[in-house]
């Protein structure tokens, strides 16, 4: 009897190990690469190439020549700091920016969407 006891307890510190280890842990979250999507902003086309790593915008790289250099190009800074913190295109954008900060937010919302 004792020893069906000792073999019931071993079986389930094992079965309760197995069922407590975190096997997730090392399988990808989300798409890893780098995905670009491109609107129409206030001068013409604006794209945005996220870097993502499991999911997780690591960098946002914001490229429109023809925005205004003084309003539109001086947001994207922040707007690409933004989508980083947001992990989203889900983001405020920049007051003055409007039309830049609508493209740049459909832009990456096309970009994530091309990573699923």
């Amino acid at each position: 009897m004792k020893s069906a006891k000792v073999l019931l307890s071993a079986l389930l510190c094992l079965g309760l190990a197995a069922c407590g280890s975190d096997s997730s842990s090392t399988e990808p979250k989300g798409p890893t690469g780098e995905y670009s999507g491109t609107a129409v902003g206030f001068g013409g086309d604006v794209t945005v190439t996220l870097t993502l790593d499991n999911g997780t915008i690591k960098e946002a790289v914001i490229e429109g020549k023809d925005e205004t250099p003084d309003v539109g190009q001086a947001a994207f800074e922040q707007l690409s700091g933004q989508l980083k913190e947001a992990n989203s295109a889900e983001i405020d954008g920049v007051s003055g920016a409007t039309f830049t900060s609508n493209a740049v937010k459909e832009a990456a919302a096309a970009a994530l969407e091309s990573a699923k």
